[in-house]
């Protein structure tokens, strides 16, 4: 490509030499002669210059008003001062103002203008092939830390282009797939769509048109993925880029979350709805009793027996609502678990005989932890009647219940496992066993106050009490209850 030289001068006789000169050495230069600074910006704005050479006197303004407007708009092409005279102080100036080389106009410097502008471009060639090879290097750079960026980050991210065709995976992605980031390259999604979710046509298309992320979320096995997608704008072709999350975990605790607020809520509604009911049974009860004693009609009393009875059962009921309400403060004290687990055991010995299920035990050599034993107690013998009666009302043949406890001597804190081996809790319900007067028993007998209790008492013990079941392979609870810092090992 033939290098365009620009020169700026107001004196015809000026151009005319320059022309002589480079007439006497053949060279690839296109020479464009202005005389104004005005018909030069023109020029640099219209073409592509290479060098310039602008006369420090010209009509419009002088030479270094124009360095100045050079530097301003950024010009890259090297300029050069033509002077009137050698002062020092000019060249100086014309150097300090931006200018690649300053020269005086006389017949001597007129006949060496093809060399200096020769040289002149060397070196602006040299400059630009410098700063293009750090560019380069700046941008390999940048390519590599965002390479290993992507590949750090957990979630899957993976560009397809209008052709439903991978063009770039990260490593989390390529890692799952079993297979290279580059192997994955070029191939389509419907090849790998137990993995990859990727919406409709129309729906990528729009995401392209609008330039708008488009976040939904999809099951995929058993996780839960949020997926978003933004345009990718591409030279080549349209693409985007896609964002798998997996937020099973975070829903999880999401809902945990959701449940416990809601726990909290029903309690202070129980609480308040517990004590309002309870002064009008005392008086029930009360006045029961003295019809009771001054009644001698035996039809009368057999009635007043049947008042007593329903109105003992709305007290523990009532009971039960305030012991939901955890209105009770615990009285702790240090208390082996495996000690408990066997004194409910034994006090449910009897029964299970009788009916035939089995207690298998796998303790840890554990060491006292701070609770309230009356009502931890309480909580095992729910979680304990729940198994049973699951067992016994679905007769299972060679019933099991396995008590497991562990100590968690990382995180400080004991881990209590109950299992059986009952029919299991459909998963339609099983969200909601913690929730209060909830049960699946026949009406009369149950309160469904059990597992709700069990709950708040373990909360109270700033512990944590999760369930886990699948129809036909039973149920097991995991009990969490933190050491308290003076009974750990």
């Amino acid at each position: 490509m033939v290098a365009k030289i620009l020169f700026i001068d107001g004196s015809p006789f000026g151009h005319d030499l320059i022309k002589m000169s480079f007439s006497r050495h053949p060279t690839d230069y296109h020479l464009e002669f202005v005389s104004t600074a005005k018909e030069g910006f023109e020029v640099i704005k219209r073409e592509q210059v290479k060098c310039i050479f602008v006369s420090q006197e010209l009509p419009d303004m002088d030479g270094f008003e124009f360095l100045k407007e050079v530097k301003m708009l950024k010009i890259q092409a090297p300029v050069i001062m033509m002077a009137i005279d050698e002062a020092k102080m000019v060249v100086a100036e014309a150097l300090e103002k931006g200018a690649e080389d300053c020269v005086t106009k006389s017949l001597k410097t007129f006949r060496a203008f093809p060399s200096i502008s020769e040289r002149s471009l060397f070196r602006y060639r040299h400059k630009l092939s410098s700063e293009r090879t750090k560019r380069d290097k700046f941008i390999i750079q940048r390519q590599k830390q965002w390479r290993a960026i992507i590949d750090a980050i957990t979630d899957f991210i993976f560009v397809i282009d209008d052709d439903y065709r991978l063009r770039r995976v990260n490593s989390a992605l390529a890692k799952v797939l079993g297979m290279h980031p580059k192997e994955l390259v070029g191939k389509r999604c419907s090849d790998l769509d137990n993995i990859i979710d990727v919406p409709d046509e129309r729906c990528l298309k729009d995401v392209i048109k609008d330039g708008t992320p488009y976040i939904y979320e999809k099951n995929i096995g058993n996780d839960t993925y949020q997926i978003s997608i933004f345009p990718l704008y591409d030279d080549d072709r349209p693409m985007t880029i896609h964002v798998m999350k997996n937020i099973t975990e975070m829903k999880r605790l999401k809902e945990q979350l959701y449940h416990s607020y809601k726990l909290a809520s029903l309690g202070l509604l129980v609480s308040g709805v517990a004590h309002e009911i309870n002064n009008p049974l005392t008086g029930i009860i009360a006045y029961t009793e003295l019809l009771g004693m001054s009644v001698v009609d035996e039809e009368t009393g057999k009635k007043l027996k049947k008042i007593m009875y329903s109105a003992e059962r709305c007290k523990k009921i009532v009971e039960n609502l305030l012991t939901f309400s955890r209105q009770k403060n615990p009285s702790k004290s240090l208390e082996s678990m495996n000690d408990i687990i066997d004194r409910i055991v034994d006090f449910r010995g009897y029964w299970l005989g009788v009916n035939n299920i089995v207690i298998e035990k796998d303790y840890d050599v554990i060491s006292t932890v701070l609770v309230d034993s009356q009502q931890i107690q309480q909580v095992i013998l729910n979680i304990l009647l729940n198994a049973e009666h699951a067992i016994v009302d679905s007769n299972v043949d060679n019933g099991r219940i396995k008590f497991t406890t562990r100590y968690d001597r990382d995180n400080r804190k004991i881990i209590i496992k109950i299992s059986d081996n009952g029919p299991g809790i459909p998963q339609n319900i099983i969200s909601s066993i913690f929730d209060p007067f909830f049960t699946t028993k026949p009406a009369g007998t149950g309160t469904g106050l059990g597992l709700s209790i069990s709950h708040g008492i373990i909360v109270e013990h700033e512990g944590n009490i999760m369930v886990e079941s699948s129809e036909g392979k039973g149920t097991t609870f995991f009990i969490e209850i933190p050491l308290a810092k003076c009974s750990g090992p």
